[in-house]
């Protein structure tokens, strides 16, 4: 009499245990997605972040002429004389409405002012409503590493605390130390140009550094 073959397979505990093990791998791979997704986008925005302080130190130190009939160092030394601080916008933006080309744009607020230089057209953004991405601010202010002759502390509450006081032909240093608050700003209907420097303040930079122009 020939005995039959055993057949071979999971007993019922044996797939329950497997189904549990499965749900418990991708319940485990699931709690690691968000802190790697939110790794990946820090990366993103610290490379983001090197490409705005670039592109704020090379207009500093652009070779082309931001202002008509005068020096960089004129333009920029009288937008941070005038009201205090100056404003600058870094962001990329699509080349026109019907374009996915993107640019990256960078220069002084279209309501920047000055009390005598004028500036560049050049020299200015305004293609806000085309932005594809965020919007840095870039807010400009005196750092008091000069002669006290040119410039008034205003006290801690004042904002800004310090601000120059010497017409540009008056200040005869070859070197103006400058203060640099990033703040970002969302694209679209919501976003704003002219703002006081109070109301950008109650705003946390995302970053602050120091830096200089030359003569």
């Amino acid at each position: 009499m020939n005995k039959g073959k055993k057949v071979l397979g999971f007993s019922l505990i044996e797939a329950v245990l497997a189904i549990g093990i499965f749900f418990v791998t991708i319940l485990v791979l699931v709690s690691m997605l968000g802190p790697m997704l939110e790794s990946v986008n820090d990366v993103k925005t610290s490379n983001e972040l090197v490409s705005v302080v670039q592109s704020t130190n090379t207009f500093f130190d652009s070779n082309t002429n931001l202002a008509i009939k005068a020096s960089n160092f004129d333009l920029i030394y009288e937008a941070v004389k005038t009201n205090g601080f100056a404003t600058l916008y870094v962001f990329k933006s699509y080349t026109n409405n019907q374009s996915t080309d993107i640019k990256l744009s960078v220069g002084f607020s279209p309501s920047e002012t000055t009390s005598t230089t004028r500036m560049d057209k050049k020299a200015v953004v305004k293609d806000f409503a085309n932005a594809a991405g965020p919007i840095y601010r870039i807010i400009v202010t005196l750092n008091p590493l000069i002669s006290k002759e040119f410039y008034k502390d205003r006290g801690i509450s004042a904002s800004p605390r310090f601000i120059l006081t010497k017409s540009v032909l008056d200040f005869d240093e070859h070197f103006l130390p400058l203060n640099i608050d990033i703040f970002i700003d969302a694209p679209g209907t919501s976003f704003v140009d002219k703002l006081p420097y109070k109301k950008i303040k109650t705003q946390q930079a995302i970053f602050s550094f120091s830096t200089g122009i030359n003569r």
